[in-house]
């Protein structure tokens, strides 16, 4: 999908699409994704400023950071931005020192284009939470065996360690009794 729409093509009143072909979707993450849909509603607010509204849903499957378990991600996103032809005469001098939330989420462009499946790209990684985890209480694996302690215990942490601070716990441990 090339999905590039010049401005001009972009009626007042707004063209909607549905998007199900995954070529956008980060390359990293397609082959790992279950059918990905979008829903973009574009809308002209000027010759120079085009509204985007939509969605973004996929089953992606996952990595967890933890465990190395793979787990499903429901990604699910909606959007709504502001694209926007750069005026280059302004676009370096600070205008205002106080930022709208409209502000925040326009992207400049330097031709009257929408590059759809670069903006839908963009979103999904921004979006990806920054920590994969399978759940919120994921124990991970055991430092010391590599056992995935969701599945089992190993009983290696009950072991003791030889470090040097083992002589402190040891002495710690007396001191308490």
């Amino acid at each position: 999908m090339t999905g590039k729409i010049p401005f001009s093509e972009i009626p007042e009143h707004g063209v909607q699409f549905e998007i199900t072909e995954p070529s956008w979707f980060p390359e990293h993450l397609r082959d790992a994704a279950d059918p990905v849909t979008a829903q973009i509603l574009l809308v002209k607010r000027s010759e120079n400023k085009i509204e985007l509204r939509g969605s973004i849903k996929a089953g992606i499957r996952l990595e967890c950071d933890r465990c190395l378990t793979e787990y499903r991600y429901d990604f699910d996103s909606d959007l709504q931005l502001i694209v926007e032809l750069a005026d280059h005469d302004r676009h370096w001098r600070m205008q205002d020192l106080e930022v709208g939330k409209g502000e925040l989420d326009t992207i400049q462009v330097a031709e009257p284009v929408v590059d759809l499946g670069e903006i839908l790209r963009q979103q999904v990684l921004l979006n990806m939470p920054a920590k994969q985890l399978c759940s919120e209480n994921c124990l991970g694996l055991c430092k010391y065996c590599g056992a995935n302690l969701n599945e089992r215990r190993c009983g290696c942490a009950e072991k003791e360690v030889d470090s040097p601070f083992a002589v402190l716990a040891r002495l710690a441990g007396k001191r308490r009794n």
